[in-house]
C-alpha cells in the first residue's frame, strides 16, 4: 500500500508491502504482530497507517511504548506525518482533560502510565492500540498485561524487534 499524500517520507517495498499487510490486518478484523530487526522502520509504517487512518476521518489511536521511545514517536510524527495531531500522555503533568479525544489523532502513553490510568483509559474507545516494544507484556500475569487487556481498540498492532527472547509462548 502506499502511504497518504500528507506523509512525507517514501517507504522503501518492504514497508510498503508491510503496511499493506496492516490494511489487510484491518479488513479482516485481526491484530498483528510486526516483528522484524530493530531499525528497519516499523515506527514509520506505523505512522504511514495512523495517518491514512486520520485522512479517513478515524482515530484516535493509541500508542503504548516504553519511555525512552516517547521522544523518538514524537519527532518522527512530527517529521514524517505532520498533519497527525499527537498528544503526550505519558507526563505527569497530565490531567483529566488531557484524555479529552476528540482533537487528537493518536496519543502516546508510556507502560508505566497505562498501569496507572487504566480504568480511564479503559472507558475510551480507541482506532488502533498499538504496543511498541511489545516484548514488555510477554508475561501475560502482569500488572501491565492486564492493563493492556482492557483497552478498548477496534484494531491491535504489536510492534518487537525481540518478539521471542526465550520461549515461542512468549509471542502468545
Amino acid at each position: 500500500a502506499d502511504a497518504p499524500a500528507s506523509f512525507t517520507a517514501t517507504l522503501r517495498e518492504y514497508q510498503r508491502e508491510g503496511l499493506g499487510w496492516m490494511h489487510f490486518l484491518r479488513t479482516f478484523g485481526f491484530g498483528g504482530c510486526l516483528a522484524d530487526d530493530m531499525g528497519l522502520g516499523k515506527t514509520i509504517q506505523v505512522l504511514a497507517l495512523l495517518d491514512q487512518r486520520r485522512a479517513d476521518g478515524h482515530g484516535p489511536s493509541l500508542v503504548v511504548v516504553p519511555r525512552s521511545l516517547v521522544f523518538n514517536w514524537k519527532a518522527e510524527a512530527a517529521r514524517f506525518a505532520p498533519a497527525l495531531r499527537v498528544a503526550d500522555w505519558s507526563n505527569a503533568g497530565r490531567h483529566d482533560e488531557a484524555f479529552e479525544t476528540k482533537s487528537i489523532d493518536v496519543a502516546l502513553v508510556t507502560y508505566g502510565t497505562l498501569r496507572r490510568d487504566a480504568a480511564r483509559l479503559a472507558d475510551i474507545r480507541f482506532d488502533y492500540v498499538i504496543l511498541d516494544e511489545a516484548q514488555a507484556i510477554k508475561n501475560r500475569g502482569t500488572a501491565t498485561a492486564k492493563a493492556c487487556r482492557v483497552l478498548q481498540a477496534s484494531h491491535r498492532l504489536a510492534l518487537s524487534g525481540t518478539p521471542v527472547e526465550n520461549r515461542v509462548d512468549e509471542l502468545w
